[in-house]
């Protein structure tokens, strides 16, 4: 028996969603648990504990995000020229990098960057986009499957309806530069980074 492309992309969907809630929260927790004055309930225990969760939550929700976007993409069947496919693929790709980002800064500045009130800030200012971003990717693919979104409680919409297609020359000069960007990042950055203990 077989599992059909729209109920498994459902099961991977949520995996990613649930667990990017769960790294979203715990990262605005991270960054309130140093605003607020320290008590028995806002203690390091309990900020080591959202700082793992929010690592673990954006690790699992990264290794379950390209699944779930190509299997979003399979299961969409009969809609490859619809112009929500092409943001929902824009708003998924915003959001992995976003994710990306959150994760790759976590991982090379350490748990310590909770303690630096402006990277604690940018950190889970990061999340809060990503999760957005995600959330924005969702709810285009409920408009394009139940004809319904998330967001249609708003009384406000972005235009999703249509999408702007580059020609491929500017699609491989956009892909070069992004490539050549972070190539540079990351060769002067590196070395430059310290962890924060």
């Amino acid at each position: 028996m077989m599992v059909g492309a729209a109920t498994f992309h459902t099961a991977m969907a949520e995996i990613v969603v649930g667990s990017m809630v769960l790294a979203t929260l715990c990262a605005v927790g991270c960054s309130m648990s140093r605003i607020l004055p320290s008590s028995e309930i806002n203690n390091e225990s309990l900020m080591v504990t959202m700082d793992r969760a929010s690592l673990a939550g954006s690790v699992l929700a990264l290794i379950f995000l390209p699944i779930a976007i190509l299997s979003g993409n399979v299961a969409a069947d009969g809609q490859a020229e619809s112009a929500l496919l092409y943001n929902k693929f824009v708003y998924s790709g915003l959001a992995l990098g976003f994710w990306s980002a959150f994760v790759i800064g976590r991982i090379r500045m350490g748990p310590g960057l909770w303690e630096e009130r402006p990277l604690a800030i940018l950190q889970s200012t990061t999340a809060g986009f990503a999760f957005l971003m995600t959330s924005m990717a969702s709810s285009i693919g409920g408009k394009l499957v139940r004809g319904e979104s998330l967001f249609d409680v708003f009384p406000f919409w972005l235009p999703t309806e249509t999408a702007a297609i580059l020609p491929l020359w500017a699609s491989v000069s956009l892909l070069i530069l992004g490539i050549t960007s972070s190539a540079l990042v990351f060769r002067f950055t590196l070395p430059k980074i310290a962890r924060i203990e």
